[in-house]
């Protein structure tokens, strides 16, 4: 979510970095993330642009990962005719090329599903509280039901180029904001 999105929806412009409002927002606490997504439910309902069976929320983790692989199995997507490595600079804003600062949304070249900044830019918030794998295979892994994190994925202008990768994942306090840390609302069906 941009800061334009972020300030239309709510009004209000928490971002630490400022200047171009096609940034992404960040310094947003879970807490906060889940509001909008709320707000832009109620929105797109009363003009008729969602259904009733549909809804704004943050993604799960599984969600979030699977989007961010569009398709793919590697650590990252790669660019037409580029390997994984080659691509990193041409898909994600990292600390080798950020200029330590985030970067407008869409600056990056789209994954094969027309996702941007699935990696880089800022680590993106998840509906899931943290907690370890199971063992065994599993598809569509759900958290577990409490925890004292939440779970938040992709990689940030600040963060190395090993942690840009779709299965990159980290916890951190709900209740607490970074400069590192925005999330994107995902369109799901309510279940």
């Amino acid at each position: 979510m941009t800061q334009r999105e972020y300030f239309w929806i709510t009004g209000k412009p928490p971002s630490y970095f400022k200047g171009d409002a096609a940034r992404p927002v960040e310094q947003v606490s879970w807490d906060v993330a889940v509001a909008p997504c709320k707000m832009l439910n109620d929105l797109d309902r009363d003009q008729r642009r969602i259904r009733a069976d549909q809804a704004y929320q943050l993604p799960t983790e599984a969600e979030w990962e699977y989007a961010a692989r569009a398709g793919s199995t590697g650590a990252r997507y790669a660019v037409d005719g580029k390997n994984v490595t080659e691509s990193l600079d041409l898909i994600a804003w990292h600390s080798g090329n950020s200029g330590s600062t985030t970067n407008a949304v869409k600056g990056k070249q789209v994954n094969t599903w027309g996702l941007y900044d699935m990696m880089g830019n800022v680590y993106e918030w998840c509906s899931d509280w943290y907690g370890g794998y199971p063992t065994s295979a599993v598809t569509d892994l759900a958290g577990p039901g409490s925890d004292s994190f939440r779970v938040f994925r992709g990689g940030s202008w600040i963060s190395d180029a090993a942690y840009q990768r779709s299965a990159n994942r980290n916890r951190f306090d709900p209740g607490r904001r970074r400069y590192t840390l925005g999330f994107r609302p995902a369109l799901s069906s309510v279940k």
